[in-house]
């Protein structure tokens, strides 16, 4: 058996069932592989000791511009699930209204010219906005408290707020502009990881894209089988989350992973015009690991 270390983007959630049906019924030891996979909350691209790891696209390509040597190889979603969320009583129903707000955010320098690039093609002023810089591991404490908005995926935060009672508004980056349809969350590996063992990269996604692909079909079954693995919470949330989820896991052809490159291109393209990244790279993303 090959061991890989996963090093996933946040704690485990339903957006990694599919990595947890591959381990469950034994996908993954089918095609020879011992996968470890971990999770905690950060808002950073952890890649120490990692094979593969999970993010958005944007932080893989400031990884590369700092010297890492990673490659986007699978996408989770056909269609960027992240977007700023709210309570109701806010008032932020467009990225304008987010002047005068707290907004909590991450480090990276692109977290800001996203959010800032958001503002302005809604006719906002990003500098107008109170930063709260922190990595929100509980968002029903956060918003309307320490915060007013947190960047979030709708799979999982905006399900606690709603399991929690609370109204919420939710912006749908993807529904913005084009720009923000980027591949998040996606997969990426190392270059000595694809370089040494590219065979095993490809037994590792076909174990993952039969797990995902049962998770799109049968969402309720598929992450009530993983239970252990997800926080503790209601399992009706779990359902609830993974229901929305297996409507955006496969593409128009049943697929899953295949990374969409005017999704990633087009992204790529907005870090360079902003000076986030330095350069594009010709290995920033493939879907030569799927057979």
């Amino acid at each position: 058996m090959e061991k890989i270390n996963v090093v996933l983007d946040w704690f485990p959630n339903t957006n990694h069932t599919g990595f947890y049906i591959a381990l469950e019924r034994g996908y993954f030891r089918e095609v020879g592989i011992d996968a470890r996979i971990s999770g905690d909350v950060h808002g950073v691209l952890d890649i120490d000791d990692a094979d593969m790891v999970l993010g958005p696209s944007i932080s893989m390509l400031e990884k590369r511009g700092h010297g890492a040597g990673l490659t986007g190889i699978a996408t989770i979603t056909q269609v960027n699930d992240s977007g700023i969320v709210s309570l109701k009583d806010a008032e932020i129903t467009s990225p304008r209204h987010l002047e005068c707000q707290r907004l909590t955010h991450w480090e990276p320098e692109w977290f800001h010219a996203v959010i800032g690039e958001a503002m302005r093609l809604d006719g906002g002023d990003y500098n107008k906005v109170t930063l709260v810089p922190m990595d929100v591991g509980d968002i029903v404490a956060t918003l309307g408290a320490v915060a007013d908005a947190t960047w979030v995926y709708e799979n999982w935060e905006n399900q606690e707020l709603i399991a929690a009672g609370k109204d919420i508004n939710y912006i749908r980056l993807a529904d913005v502009d084009p720009l923000f349809d980027f591949p998040a969350p996606c997969i990426a590996a190392t270059s000595q990881f694809l370089n040494d063992r590219p065979d095993t990269a490809r037994r590792v996604l076909s174990a993952l894209e039969r797990g995902y692909v049962a998770a799109a079909q049968d969402p309720d079954a598929s992450v009530l089988e993983v239970l252990q693995h997800m926080p503790s919470v209601n399992p009706d949330l779990l359902v609830r989350s993974q229901r929305h989820l297996s409507t955006i896991l496969l593409d128009g052809e049943g697929r899953w992973g295949r990374i969409a490159p005017e999704r990633w291109n087009r992204m790529a393209d907005f870090l360079v015009e902003k000076g986030i990244t330095g350069a594009r790279y010709r290995d920033e993303f493939t879907n030569d690991f799927f057979a």
